[in-house]
């Protein structure tokens, strides 16, 4: 007898052959007192449970001659209580990569959060494999120079929780931007990257993604360019005004 709750998995039985009887092992299968199998004629069996809703109680009871046994190959998927878990999240200079385990929701998903100046955002959204035993995941990605801090949140109808939050330390040359002070009309970056200017009570004015970031709209004042979770502050100018040119008097 195998005793356990449905957690989305069927149950899979090797039903032995008597090559001298000619006559296979198992004789008939009940889940909750109800036959799902009557004298199979195979070597490899299916438990099919899709008919039960997540973490139903179930009770198998596989009835068998006494002169062989039946090997049921995965017990494990009725074990109640192992629950979920993302192990082992990592990342190395391109990609982030996890394993998890306990799944059971094909509808769920995972976020990839990444920490900015002002707090945590998702970056990227992927799709739950959904089986109960180990997931294996791997999504590219583009760090900054230096630190880099990443967590994942998995959300599913019944659960919501994040990992650890685990770091890359990048050794890229940081991106360098021209000019660095006085700014009339272009701020020119070494590499292309995401990008945000506010002025100095936090207002939010541009944001985007570009090598070359036109400023020419915005009103003289003192800035801050945010890349690559840092802060550089800048200032805008007041326009120069051209004088019209001075003509000069004729001689009488």
């Amino acid at each position: 007898m195998l005793k356990g709750v449905y957690r989305g998995r069927d149950v899979y039985v090797q039903n032995p052959y008597n090559s001298t009887k000619k006559y296979f092992c198992v004789q008939s299968v009940t889940v909750n007192g109800q036959t799902v199998i009557s004298k199979p004629n195979s070597s490899a069996l299916t438990i099919n449970l899709s008919s039960f809703s997540l973490n139903d109680s179930l009770s198998i009871i596989v009835f068998h001659y006494s002169e062989c046994l039946p090997k049921l190959l995965n017990p494990r998927v009725l074990q109640p209580g192992a629950g979920f878990s993302i192990v082992q999240p990592m990342a190395d200079p391109s990609s982030i990569a996890w394993i998890s385990t306990g799944e059971q929701d094909k509808a769920a998903y995972y976020e990839l959060e990444k920490k900015f100046l002002e707090g945590w955002q998702v970056i990227k959204k992927v799709q739950a494999k959904g089986d109960i035993d180990n997931n294996q995941y791997s999504i590219g990605v583009v760090h900054y120079a230096g630190d880099n801090q990443f967590r994942l949140h998995y959300v599913s109808a019944n659960l919501s929780t994040y990992s650890d939050i685990f770091e890359f330390y990048s050794a890229a040359d940081p991106i360098s931007f021209y000019p660095t002070d006085d700014v009339d009309e272009l701020i020119s970056l070494s590499k292309a990257t995401d990008y945000q200017i506010k002025d100095m009570d936090g207002k939010l004015y541009k944001k985007g993604y570009a090598l070359d970031i036109f400023v020419r709209d915005l009103k003289p004042g003192e800035y801050i360019l945010i890349i690559e979770n840092r802060e550089e502050p800048f200032y805008k100018p007041e326009p120069e005004i051209e004088l019209p040119p001075v003509r000069k008097r004729k001689k009488q």
